[in-house]
């Protein structure tokens, strides 16, 4: 299975690095080996570390000249694997094992395979085991099978999977990609391995989600669980019960025992979306889980240990929520210790079109579509759309283009090849930033006043105008879904099940009748 893994790797994977990383993943639970690594051969004759396991975060990305590394030289000579059995040539990752800083000892197994790509040299793939034996299991042939897939990997256009349409490239980011998603992908690949607490902060819809998951794919936790928690959605008097578990009479209602959701991410990672929603009173427990890997469930007299990676992620200034007293100073800066500041859209069009085409290809899968191609009047469009609401919006108007699409032929489009046109498209707004449905920032010094309102202009009350909001986009989607719940869901972004029972609560459609039996 550990091999059709791998294989699947090179179809499933976004990117070239994912696809490596994943290979090495699949390599590293057959083997014994210490750390293992894939390098890329450049133009100048170097080679750097593209992918790797069990090396130190700053080995990503470095690179050695052969010519000054007795074991690289016959490694890039070589025609197959090849075993380095002399003690006295150094090992270029001495000093760079994970958890191990000094010399490695001369006596230990290190093994590597050149890759090669339409008869050149595209690389290496190299294995280091501390035991001197830790490569026996390995034979040539397995290690050749292996190499042979990396290879495959390096094939892989570098720049076809975005950031937001699946977890971050975990090696250099390539050149032609934004400097803001380089950047990103840079901090992703060192922080991954880490166990520090991540703070992941940028406007609603631009994907901060999806850097959470690819720093837990990319960690030593990755085969453990990874909890998701909207912090935003969870009741107020509910949120500690949630987090933090409670045991049974804790309080009305509790009529059993139940583990929180940090329990749930035991080992693995638990990203607390829209942290900044968080009541005070459960910011000192979380405080006290960040410092001290302790949480105390609802009416427990003992604190419980807890091993959770945290992953936070917000939208609003947490700065500006320290200073006004809604968000605690000292769990702020517990979190601060480094942040990952994901760019919107406007400010990375690059990636739009490699967006559009996946989740296009994304629908047409349900649909039974052949697939979807856009026309360049569409594509354009699409390109330089101002996307206040970023990759979500973006994502729902190609969803809506396709579906608008398949009506408008009026079959069914099972086996078709459709073309998105430009009528197919909503009113895409291409103009400033002022315009931008995003949170508005307010600068230091600024004060937003409803005496700013025009005379005799009526203000709305918030709430109200947040719900008649909610209520059209509801009814938009449910009507262009047809009344089908899970349709209207994916049009909004949200699940099946909320997109229906919030439907109901509005009075858009009539709730389920109970069951026959």
């Amino acid at each position: 299975m550990t091999l059709l893994d791998a294989v699947l790797s090179l179809s499933e994977a976004p990117a070239r690095d994912e696809a490596l990383q994943r290979i090495l993943r699949a390599l590293a639970r057959v083997t014994a080996a210490d750390a293992l690594s894939v390098l890329t051969a450049a133009e100048d004759g170097s080679v750097g570390v593209a992918a790797q396991i069990g090396l130190s975060p700053a080995a990503l990305g470095m690179s050695f000249r052969p010519a000054e590394h007795p074991r690289l030289r016959r490694a890039t000579q070589a025609a197959g694997p090849i075993r380095f059995l002399d003690p006295s040539e150094p090992d270029p990752y001495s000093g760079w094992l994970l958890g191990n800083p000094g010399e490695i000892h001369p006596i230990h197994a290190c093994m590597a395979v050149p890759l090669h790509v339409q008869g050149r040299l595209a690389g290496l793939l190299t294995l280091d085991a501390c035991d001197p034996h830790g490569l026996r299991g390995l034979r040539d042939e397995d290690a050749r099978v292996f190499a042979g897939l990396c290879a495959g990997a390096l094939r892989l256009d570098a720049g076809a999977g975005p950031l937001d349409a699946g977890p971050a490239s975990s090696g250099p980011a390539p050149a032609s990609r934004p400097a803001g998603m380089q950047r990103i992908e840079r901090e992703i690949a060192v922080l991954a391995p880490l166990s520090v607490p991540v703070l992941v902060t940028g406007e609603t819809g631009v994907g901060k989600e999806l850097v959470a998951r690819a720093l837990h794919e990319r960690s030593p936790r990755a085969s453990r669980a990874l909890v998701i928690v909207n912090c935003a959605a969870i009741p107020a008097q509910l949120v500690e019960s949630e987090l933090f578990g409670h045991r049974r009479g804790a309080f009305t209602g509790a009529t059993a025992a139940r583990a929180g959701r940090f329990e749930a991410a035991h080992g693995g990672t638990i990203f607390l979306d829209e942290i900044g929603e968080l009541p005070l009173s459960a910011q000192a427990q979380l405080l006290r889980a960040l410092q001290e890997g302790e949480i105390q469930p609802v009416g427990e007299d003992r604190a419980r240990r807890v091993d959770a990676r945290v992953v936070a992620a917000t939208n609003r200034d947490l700065r500006r929520e320290v200073s006004e007293g809604r968000f605690r100073a000292d769990l702020f800066h517990r979190l601060w210790v480094y942040p990952i500041c994901v760019p919107p859209l406007r400010e990375r069009r690059e990636d739009i079109p490699a967006l559009c085409e996946r989740f296009a290809a994304e629908l047409a899968a349900e649909l039974g579509a052949g697939r979807v191609d856009f026309t360049e009047p569409a594509l354009g469009a699409l390109a330089q759309g101002a996307w206040p609401g970023n990759v979500r919006e973006l994502k729902n108007a190609v969803e809506r283009a396709v579906l608008r699409r398949t009506i408008a032929e009026g079959k069914s489009a099972a086996g078709r090849a459709l073309v998105v046109r430009r009528e197919d498209l909503d009113a895409i707004d291409g103009g400033a930033q002022e315009r931008s449905l995003a949170p508005r920032i307010e600068l230091p010094g600024e004060r937003l006043r409803l005496a700013d309102a025009p005379l005799g202009q009526p203000v709305e009350l918030l709430a109200e105008a947040l719900e008649r909001a909610r209520r059209d986009a509801f009814a938009r989607a449910f009507r262009a879904a047809g009344g089908n719940a899970a349709t209207a869901g994916r049009l909004l972004g949200l699940s099946r099940s909320f997109a229906y029972k919030e439907a109901v609560r509005l009075g858009l459609i009539p709730p389920a009748g109970p069951r026959k039996r």
